[in-house]
């Protein structure tokens, strides 16, 4: 991960609205530490960037939708006794391209209805899985979904380690 530029700090906060005063008092630190942050004349400890970038993200979120915005609530999941035969049926029924294969409340992998038709209808799920989707909470800001579904099919949305949610590519169009 790429830490953010100091000399971004004074165009995000003016972006923002934001005094150099109000913007110290949210992070914690003196205006004049701030201002001296600001103009280059003194770097800060890791800490205190790591907060003000902190502070200015969650403001520039604010207005940010959330996993729980967008995502399905109605997840059908598939076990890993089902057969190929049940998922395509649940696939064209609920027209839904994306399984979670969970037992009890374990995510265990995961079924896309391309991966079905290469297999006969009576294999096991269990044996044509792939690996889980990722998962996130349901405060997640859907900014880091995006990045999520750079590299997966869909995002499993938790709340208290129970699935609550799916987001796929197509709910964010």
């Amino acid at each position: 991960m790429q830490f953010p530029n100091l000399r971004d700090i004074q165009r995000r906060r003016k972006i923002l609205g934001l005094t150099q005063n109000q913007l110290a008092k949210r992070v914690g630190i003196s205006q004049s530490l701030l201002t001296k942050i600001e103009r280059g004349k003194v770097v800060p400890n890791y800490g205190i960037a790591t907060e003000i970038f902190t502070v200015l993200e969650e403001l520039e979120n604010v207005d940010q939708k959330l996993a729980k915005d967008i995502m399905h609530k109605n997840v059908i999941t598939l076990k890993p006794n089902d057969t190929v035969e049940r998922a395509a049926r649940l696939a064209k029924k609920y027209a839904i391209s994306q399984f979670p294969v969970v037992e009890g409340h374990r995510q265990l992998g995961s079924v896309a209805s391309s991966d079905l038709i290469w297999n006969s209808k009576s294999s096991k799920i269990r044996d044509i899985h792939k690996e889980p989707f990722p998962s996130v909470n349901e405060t997640t800001p859907i900014s880091v979904v995006k990045g999520i579904l750079r590299s997966s099919r869909a995002v499993i949305v938790l709340n208290k380690g129970e699935i609550t949610g799916i987001i796929t590519a197509d709910d964010l169009l």
